[in-house]
């Protein structure tokens, strides 16, 4: 997909049914003369997903990823106001550790609840944008998948109350989760999307970059890659249907 600054595979694609793609050479931004093989009306109405995964160094590379994120949302919004953009971001806790992956060891280190705090409110701050006029680095749903994979059968956390009972958020924390979690995700970008665009546009096709998948599974090793998969990143798009 095309944007104002960069053209990028987008990790998951619900197509419109309404309109073919129509391909058009792009006359404004870094990307001046360049060829986009969808168009901009093709391009505004599909909707798109991000898929991302910290599993280690969570704390260290914190400023770098955030600031990818936005400029992902920044990048399609600047071209393409009305496009409706997810973001699913999974961070484990406690985290891996990195020192081990060499060994082909699965060992774990804690991590502070004021980080998971750190992380809960970014989050907050790029997700349910309503408007088509501002607010480009925002999302129209995000999802903040906190995930324990030190538990036999790993742990996915949806609510405030379960992160503080695990000691992941302190007592009195004023941080609420609710608004990221995975059950109403898909439903927020449905939403989202038949209010700009109507109902019964979005296909019954859709495509999935093989690289945001394998990105996931082979980082997690085999006894994690298969939860990843089995609890919904492939069966998202499934959801639309």
């Amino acid at each position: 997909m095309a944007g104002f600054l960069k053209q990028k595979d987008q990790d998951v694609c619900v197509s419109p049914n309404d309109i073919e793609p129509s391909s058009e050479v792009l006359k404004i931004g870094l990307l001046n003369g360049e060829d986009d093989e969808f168009g901009e009306e093709y391009t505004k109405k599909t909707l798109t997903i991000n898929i991302r995964s910290q599993i280690s160094s969570i704390q260290k590379n914190f400023d770098t990823l955030y600031e990818r994120t936005i400029s992902e949302a920044q990048n399609l919004h600047e071209r393409c106001p009305e496009m409706v953009l997810g973001e699913v971001y999974m961070i484990a806790v406690p985290e891996y550790d990195d020192k081990e992956f060499v060994n082909k060891m699965s060992k774990f280190k804690n991590i502070s609840p004021s980080l998971v705090e750190k992380y809960i409110k970014s989050f907050q701050a790029i997700t349910g944008r309503n408007t088509v006029s501002k607010n480009f680095y925002q999302y129209e749903a995000t999802c903040l998948l906190i995930v324990d994979f030190s538990k036999r059968t790993p742990k996915i956390y949806n609510s405030t109350a379960e992160l503080i009972s695990a000691g992941l958020l302190p007592n009195d924390t004023q941080i609420k989760y609710e608004g990221l979690d995975w059950d109403n995700f898909s439903a927020k970008l449905i939403s989202a999307y038949e209010t700009r665009f109507g109902t019964g546009i979005l296909s019954c096709y859709f495509s999935i970059k093989k690289a945001s998948i394998s990105s996931l599974s082979n980082r997690l090793f085999k006894v994690s890659s298969s939860f990843v998969v089995n609890s919904g990143i492939v069966n998202l798009s499934m959801k639309f249907f």
